[in-house]
């Protein structure tokens, strides 16, 4: 009957689905993130070094209020 192809359909989910499941949180465990850098393109390493020389951590999400200004943040 139909049902019989649902062992074979769990097996199939399971080894597609657990080495996606299962890097998303070694990436936790090794990096402090759940997600991975890609650092194919030039432009994504550029990207990394910033974020790495501007905050020490290239993971952390970093905004405006972390780049010092020019003047020594002097009020106007």
């Amino acid at each position: 009957m139909w049902y019989e192809i649902l062992p074979s359909a769990f097996i199939i989910t399971a080894a597609l689905g657990l080495p996606g499941w299962g890097l998303y949180h070694i990436h936790n465990l090794v990096v402090g993130n759940h997600f991975r850098r890609n650092l194919n393109d030039r432009w994504d390493r550029q990207l990394y070094q910033r974020d790495l020389r501007l905050t020490g951590n290239p993971y952390k999400v970093a905004g405006l209020e972390t780049i010092k200004d020019e003047e020594g943040d002097k009020k106007k």
